[in-house]
């Protein structure tokens, strides 16, 4: 007799799990201001700071404070897991679809979620949605569920981002540190080349 109360789960024969971010630049402000601020403090023609920002950039300790003053509006979409460690830099401010507010309003799919998702689970779920049961609902939810956030953030916190992040083991940051390097108006500010540059060192060193 067949056993209809636990059906086989097809499981994809590819258990790789395929990295999942998108990233968008909403805006930028603050880099004329920057240059200002910075001509004040050289005592030299404003038009001189974009040569002089870009040498200042990398060097920290004070040197390139302008880069506090730049700041960048970003739209991300990306698993909780990739939030959680977001969210360990403090000198940003977020916005993001919320699970306490939003998640009740309709069923989830297979596309909210960065991979392959049990069905069962899924049915799971939904079934917390149907009866509004919040608490198990959020208890529940697997990482790899997406979140879209707004996220405002300086480039100093960038350039943070950048040196500590680049060369993670959690994929997503790589495909946030190129996103940014394409889509930012000032990348020569970003030690995007420096970390790269030590990235191949590094290998070639391994050898």
């Amino acid at each position: 007799m067949e056993n209809t109360e636990n059906p086989t789960i097809k499981i994809p024969e590819d258990n790789l799990v395929k990295p999942y971010l998108t990233l968008r630049v909403l805006n930028e402000a603050g880099f004329k201001e920057a240059m200002f601020g910075l001509s004040l403090n050289k005592k030299q023609p404003i038009e001189n700071m974009p040569k002089i920002a870009t040498k200042l950039a990398s060097m920290d300790g004070g040197h390139n404070k302008f880069l506090e003053q730049i700041i960048v509006w970003l739209e991300v979409r990306a698993p909780r897991y990739f939030w959680v460690e977001a969210d360990t830099y403090r000198l940003t401010s977020k916005s993001s679809e919320s699970t306490m507010h939003s998640i009740l309003k309709g069923h989830l799919d297979e596309k909210d979620f960065e991979d392959f998702i049990n069905p069962k689970i899924l049915g799971y779920l939904n079934d917390y949605v149907n009866t509004k049961d919040l608490l198990k609902l959020k208890t529940m939810l697997p990482e790899g569920f997406l979140q879209r956030r707004m996220w405002m953030v300086s480039y100093k916190t960038l350039r943070n981002i950048i040196i500590q992040r680049y060369n993670h083991r959690l994929p997503h940051w790589k495909i946030f540190c190129d996103q940014l390097k394409r889509q930012l108006d000032h990348p020569e500010f970003l030690p995007f080349d420096e970390v790269e540059k030590n990235i191949k060192s590094q290998g070639s060193s391994n050898e």
